[in-house]
């Protein structure tokens, strides 16, 4: 079964060439370690409870024309947390984004829930997400050709409407594979009264990885993640693969692929009693379209996961002090 994923995977990023990469929601290149951002059905399903904090700034130094601050390069910063339920067979998580880039600002607090049904080799989950996300531009940073002109607004311009997704998450201690979809409700965005309006495009994500031992302290992960866009099919959707290789369980690098857009060198490592801290960062070099593109990009990602609450009866310690 994973062997046929990751054939149709390949082919679809062979195939998909001529792509131009769309991009509504922001992208990760630790995508491997932020499964909640694409799946809900992923919550709990790393078995620890885990809070995270990823910090991505897009095209470093980016700058629109006539505004020399740089400040039109994507800054995304996500804070996310979930946990497993295993008495009731289910998993929880939350994550708030902010992300920025250019005169542009997203805004979101998802919560998710997922229900997880224990097959023979693995574990079957599917997930729901429900939160609010905040759309809305800043038209302080556009240069009007007439400055003045009283149809274009101005200030900061927001709007907070529900959104909804799901998906399905299949994993095992050898592979993971989830399907997703958000912005199931297709929330409409208005920022100037009487236009059009702007709604929330759909997009469909496939992610799956596999873990491959070569000695008793080096294991490989190929893994990869599609988004697809269902408003511009596949001229809009993007693909991404990544190879990474962990040393004793602790220290982990790799390679991957962004598909017309750049290459990414990841690297982390895993520290304190039973790995519980993990710090990562990523940097992406530009390789498609780098004459409109600032040639880099970076990610840092810091998580922890929590101790495993003692289920045992603490014992009752009896002394002469208060027996009277």
């Amino acid at each position: 079964m994973i062997r046929i994923l990751y054939v149709y995977a390949f082919l679809l990023v062979v195939l998909a060439t001529p792509m131009a990469l769309a991009q509504q929601d922001p992208q990760f290149s630790l995508y491997m370690y932020n499964p909640l951002y694409y799946n809900p059905a992923a919550a709990g399903s790393e078995g620890v409870s885990r809070l995270q904090l990823t910090q991505r700034t897009q095209y470093l130094g980016y700058q629109t024309i006539g505004n020399g601050d740089g400040s039109a390069a994507q800054n995304t910063q996500m804070i996310s947390f979930n946990m497993p339920l295993a008495k009731i067979k289910s998993g929880i998580g939350i994550y708030a984004l902010n992300d920025k880039y250019g005169p542009s600002i997203n805004q979101a607090v998802q919560l998710s829930y997922a229900y997880r049904l224990a097959l023979k080799n693995g574990t079957l989950a599917l997930g729901v997400q429900a939160g609010m996300f905040n759309r809305g531009f800043d038209f302080g940073q556009f240069r009007a050709t007439d400055p003045g002109d009283p149809l274009i607004p101005t200030g900061r311009i927001n709007q907070f409407k529900p959104d909804i997704g799901a998906g399905i998450y299949y994993n095992t201690t050898d592979y993971w594979v989830g399907l997703s979809m958000t912005h199931l409700n297709k929330a409409a965005y208005s920022y100037v009264v009487g236009r059009s309006l702007d709604p929330s495009e759909p997009k469909a994500y496939l992610s799956a990885g596999y873990r491959l031992g070569l000695g008793y302290n080096i294991d490989i992960q190929p893994s990869v993640l599609v988004q697809y866009s269902t408003k511009q099919g596949i001229p809009g959707s993007v693909a991404s693969v990544n190879l990474v290789g962990t040393y004793d369980n602790r220290i982990w690098a790799g390679l991957g692929y962004r598909l017309k857009d750049a290459v990414m060198a990841t690297a982390g490592i895993n520290l304190m009693r039973n790995n519980a801290l993990r710090i990562g960062a990523a940097l992406d070099i530009t390789t498609g379209g780098a004459q409109i593109k600032s040639p880099a990009s970076y990610e840092i990602l810091v998580g922890y996961a929590l101790p495993a609450p003692d289920a045992r009866k603490k014992p009752i310690v009896r002394t002469p002090r208060f027996r009277y």
